[in-house]
């Protein structure tokens, strides 16, 4: 009756949790991305940053002609928009308030007109207009007047490469003179030039990351290399930036197009930098727990796209003077909105058919940064598209400046704002956290920390709340060990003393015995059968319990799943079933092998020897709400302690029960996890059809019936 009442309770508890919660991010107009237990972001709604205030063809201003071809967009310090039409060689400028527009005519010294069709970049500054020309292979220089004062051709240099074929594409100029050239396919980097023009090498450039066992191909290739194999190689090569510009700071920010799975690899991280003038990546994403990592190992690409989507490629960069990231995907039309710290605070615009909404894209192929507003170009349209900042945004933006800046205190306030107007905001969360925790409120930067999946913040205000109350009830813990310590220490001398037993049960006390005399406990198992098929059952209970625990009822800083997500059925197949999976199949591949165990002490002693595991998974639920995030590497050291002594116990146990030496048991081990391997496969496969034949049955009805 006890062994039915255990089942039918385990049965109840599988059932309560088999039911998950999931619940799908909508998609909308303007989203951010948020952190989620797992180390994975998901989509958030998210009010609008930036809203579409106007676009603007040639018709708003009278002209006959169209905004035809259009390859760049580019807004200079004072406010003046130059939209470059490369494929019809024309620039048009816009005014500050993008109230009149007029064509730039680029002529030579002479008054001739200068024909730079298929030019893709323009940039502009006090010390002039540049123009990548890119099909003629040259960049123009002209004054604000339009007429060419120099012209940039394939530099003559022993720093060029013999394969290099100069196509340039995009220009910049930082505060101190230095123009940098981008040249298509070119992976060596942006070509610089001193403020006298003057060639004077190669600046930044991606890398390609290798693995250990891209060296041992490398290694491998070197010692077997022949002429023909040498040809028929294929090499792997960094991508080339497609945009460049300069942050506040005059550090060059940059994006790399389209990284997709090609002769160069598959690299699809990366795809913002800032180069540092040592031509290092300086652009710090900053992670949950309060360390740094580099750009280079972030994918800033979305996940998950809807149908018909574009290939993504972010094609076009540019940074705000308060240092705030925009990024246009060209492929599907959205401008992501990045931090000095690559938290994507917004992502809007959008569009990849031929939708006529204002702020939806067709072909967008440029952005730019005039103030407060975020210029888009569209070929396909003949247009650009002002966006402005909105109230959300500007509170946003001003918000994480302080925060950045150290001023929580003075952020707070503005927070407070943007949350009631986002409360999907995360990083307002953060904020707050920062603020709560800096004021000395550590009970409520908890509460926002935890909101916000900002462990470091959580740990800082956790390790006060826990100083607090440890200082305020220090003398009742005194008491409270001390008398637990008296009763442990009391009941042992009193037990030696009478010579009682507290546990008079054989099956009981040889489970107890496990794993202080693994020898003596699996020979009496195996030979005086004193293994417990209740114990072994109640183990197994306590096995997925603990298993299931351990993700919904551990301590904040110790989680790691996203809870409305989770299925507890999976964690019964990876607990129960493949305690029961490992006994089948050992039984059945050590009896072919000449084992003496039964399926039966099989799964008695595998239970058993879990027994340390199971245990250790209790003690870590308890402990992971009291200790600091700094105890995360002791405890892992413990938990592969543990697991370490579980295997040893499940070693001693076969070798006992089917009397066998160490090395049968490592060979029948390693047929087993093949065996199970093959079993799971043929599980999934007779899934599968099933699966498929009740689609065929289903589809035969529907003929059926409706004929």
């Amino acid at each position: 009756m006890l062994l039915k009442r255990i089942v039918v309770c385990f049965l109840i508890i599988v059932t309560a949790f088999a039911l998950p919660v999931s619940v799908s991010a909508a998609s909308g107009k303007s989203y951010s991305r948020v952190d989620v237990p797992g180390g994975t972001t998901e989509l958030r709604l998210s009010h609008e940053m930036f809203c579409a205030s106007e676009e603007i063809t040639s018709a708003t201003y009278g002209l006959t002609d169209a905004f035809t071809g259009i390859t760049d967009v580019y807004c200079d310090k004072t406010g003046n928009t130059y939209l470059l039409c490369g494929d019809e060689s024309r620039i048009w400028r816009f005014s500050k308030d993008y109230s009149s527009c007029e064509e730039m005519k680029i002529t030579d010294a002479a008054g001739e007109p200068q024909d730079y069709a298929g030019a893709q970049g323009i940039f502009c500054d006090d010390s002039g207009l540049y123009i990548a020309d890119t099909n003629n292979q040259r960049v123009l220089i002209a004054d604000k007047n339009g007429v060419v004062k120099k012209v940039l051709e394939s530099p003559v240099s022993d720093l060029i490469p013999d394969d290099f074929f100069y196509q340039p594409c995009s220009i910049a100029r930082d505060g101190q003179g230095y123009v940098y050239i981008l040249s298509l396919g070119c992976y060596y980097g942006a070509l610089l030039y001193s403020p006298e023009l003057e060639f004077m090498g190669f600046y930044g450039s991606n890398t390609v990351e290798s693995s250990a066992l891209d060296a041992l191909s490398f290694l491998w290739d070197k010692i077997t290399s022949n002429d023909e194999k040498k040809s028929a190689s294929v090499k792997k090569l960094p991508y080339s930036f497609a945009d460049l510009c300069f942050d506040p700071d005059d550090f060059m920010v940059t994006c790399t197009g389209s990284l997709s799975t090609s002769v160069y690899g598959n690299q699809n991280i990366g795809q913002i930098k800032k180069i540092s003038p040592g031509g290092e990546n300086i652009l710090m994403k900053r992670n949950l727990n309060g360390e740094f990592e580099s750009s280079s190992g972030i994918d800033f690409l979305e996940k998950e796209r809807p149908e018909g989507a574009g290939v993504q490629e972010i094609n076009s960069i540019a940074v705000s003077r308060d240092n705030y990231i925009f990024a246009l995907d060209r492929g599907n039309g959205f401008i992501y909105v990045y931090d000095s710290q690559c938290n994507l605070l917004s992502a809007f615009g959008g569009g990849f058919s031929s939708g006529k909404q204002v702020g939806i894209f067709t072909e967008a192929v440029s952005l730019t940064v005039n103030e407060n507003d975020v210029i888009v170009a569209d070929n396909k349209k003949k247009s650009i598209t002002v966006f402005t900042s909105t109230e959300y945004g500007d509170l946003i933006r001003k918000a994480e400046n302080l925060f950045i800046g150290g001023d929580y205190g003075e952020a707070k306030v503005l927070w407070n704002q943007v949350l009631s107007m986002n409360r999907n905001c995360q990083i307002a969360y953060r904020g707050l956290a920062m603020a709560y925790y800096s004021e000395g409120e550590y009970e409520k930067a908890l509460e926002a920390a935890e909101i916000a999946l900002d462990y470091s913040i959580y740990d800082l205000a956790w390790q006060e709340v826990l100083s607090r109350r440890t200082a305020d009830h220090f003398i009742l813990i005194l008491i409270l060990i001390f008398l637990f310590v008296a009763v442990i220490v009391g009941a042992v001398l009193y037990l030696k003393k009478t010579k009682k037993q507290i546990i008079k049960n054989e099956k009981i006390k040889l489970f107890f015995r496990t794993v202080f005399h693994p020898f003596d406990t699996f020979e009496q198992l195996k030979y005086k059968k004193l293994g417990s098929m209740k114990i072994a059952v109640v183990i197994t209970v306590l096995f997925y319990v603990a298993s299931v625990l351990n993700v919904i009822a551990v301590g904040f800083l110790f989680r790691s799943t996203l809870l409305r997500n989770y299925n507890a059925l999976y964690t019964l197949a990876g607990s129960v079933g493949l305690l029961l999976l490992w006994s089948f199949c050992n039984w059945l591949v050590c009896s072919m092998f000449e084992g003496k165990g039964t399926f039966s002490d099989v799964y008695i002693s595998t239970c058993y020897a879990l027994t340390p595991w199971v245990i250790f998974l209790f003690v870590k639920v308890i402990l992971s709400h009291f200790l600091p995030l700094s105890s995360v590497g002791i405890v892992n050291g413990f938990q592969t302690a543990v697991l370490i002594l579980t295997f040893f116990l499940l070693c001693i146990a076969m070798i006992k029960i089917h009397e066998f030496d160490f090395f049968k048991i490592l060979l029948t081990s390693i047929v087993v996890v093949l065996m199970m391997v093959l079993v799971v496969f043929v599980i999934l496969m007779c899934a599968i059809l099933v699966s498929q034949f009740g689609a065929f049955i289903v589809s035969i009805y529907d003929e059926v019936v409706h004929r």
